[in-house]
């Protein structure tokens, strides 16, 4: 009788136990739910995802930046062909290192090149920056940028309603393909969601609205007409240099004006971004492109000091275009790590 008292206590006691221990789970997990953050982007049925600011996370270039424009003079900066070429610095690569890039370059069956610019003291290094391929979806970056020039301006009203119309329609990358043609987007909305979602249908809806006149201007006064589109093209064709002067122009761009800290916010959070597939700690900004012929990454990586990178390369080969693409921009990201050595002696 003793020892059955004894037993019932002890089971008793278990289920107080084991009672305590769910309760503290659940406080554990409610607290844990209400600490958890807003994701970036709000999953909604609405035609628009960006009601408001919300909806991204706040992104300051001033934070990683002196505050200053940049005026490196990109366009003529000369580089060796087919040949690693760093200028304006006495930098050199490790030995070790150096071997490593050229391996990645020369055993890939196919092109590829890449460019850096570092944006607080203009050094850079280049491998085949001239070499023109296809745009892809990068070219949303450059195109967008000079409507949002023109907003800043005066000159385009960012609530100017665009219709989706049946030409307009595009299967590749985008949410506006889930709409019904006659639905309508402010230019804000197609801006956002040709660089965010990388959205085809948003890009041909802004192209066949403002055409290339005041696209193709603003190229040339950069000096990276290579860019330039045409009536009947969206895309067009690209080279790193090219790239690398207008990422410098949307840096700058974000330190002159409201519309250019949003402008670079939006690319900060871009659903498709290499950078952060290599280098998920450091923050970047970018627009990527994956075309018939070419992989493309673009973009500014935010680093100790800042630097423009663009790579691109082939998609034939033995590892495919993305996989080279990844591969260079981890090469690129030593290169700067022994960069910020070499300056910090």
């Amino acid at each position: 009788m003793r020892n059955k008292l004894l037993l019932i206590i002890v089971i008793a006691l278990c289920l107080t136990c084991f009672s305590m221990g769910l309760f503290s789970v659940s406080m554990s997990i409610k607290k844990n739910d209400e600490q958890k953050e807003v994701p970036t982007i709000i999953e909604s049925n609405k035609a628009s995802d960006f009601d408001n600011v919300g909806h991204i996370d706040i992104f300051d270039v001033n934070d990683f930046s002196e505050n200053q424009k940049n005026t490196i003079d990109i366009k003529s900066k000369v580089y060796e062909p087919n040949t690693i070429t760093i200028l304006d610095s006495d930098f050199k690569l490790s030995e070790e290192l150096e071997t490593q890039v050229y391996d990645i370059l020369n055993n890939y069956g196919a092109a590829s090149s890449f460019h850096i610019v570092s944006l607080s003291d203009g050094m850079s290094i280049g491998y085949n920056v001239d070499r023109k391929y296809e745009t892809a979806s990068s070219v949303k970056a450059p195109y967008a940028l000079s409507i949002a020039r023109e907003i800043a301006k005066g000159n385009i009203d960012k609530n100017k309603l665009i219709t989706y119309e049946e030409k307009h329609h595009s299967i590749g990358t985008g949410v506006i393909k889930q709409s019904e043609f006659g639905t309508e987007y402010t230019v804000e909305e197609l801006i956002k969601y040709s660089l965010h979602e990388s959205d085809n249908i948003a890009h041909m809806m802004l192209h066949d609205e403002f055409g290339v006149s005041v696209y193709n201007k603003h190229l040339r006064d950069l000096g990276a007409s290579e860019l330039s589109l045409t009536v009947s093209n969206p895309w067009g064709f690209i080279t790193p240099r090219s790239a690398a002067i207008v990422w410098q122009d949307i840096y700058n761009f974000s330190m002159e004006d409201i519309e250019g800290i949003n402008f670079m916010n939006i690319l900060s959070n871009g659903k498709y971004n290499y950078f952060k597939e290599v280098m998920p700690g450091i923050p970047s900004a970018s627009k990527t492109g994956f075309a018939t012929r070419d992989v493309v990454e673009t973009g500014i990586v935010f680093d100790d000091k800042p630097y423009i990178a663009i790579i691109i390369a082939n998609k034939g080969g033995n590892i495919g275009g993305y996989t080279q693409v990844l591969k260079l921009i981890s090469a690129i990201n030593d290169i700067m790590n022994e960069y910020k050595a070499y300056t910090k002696k």
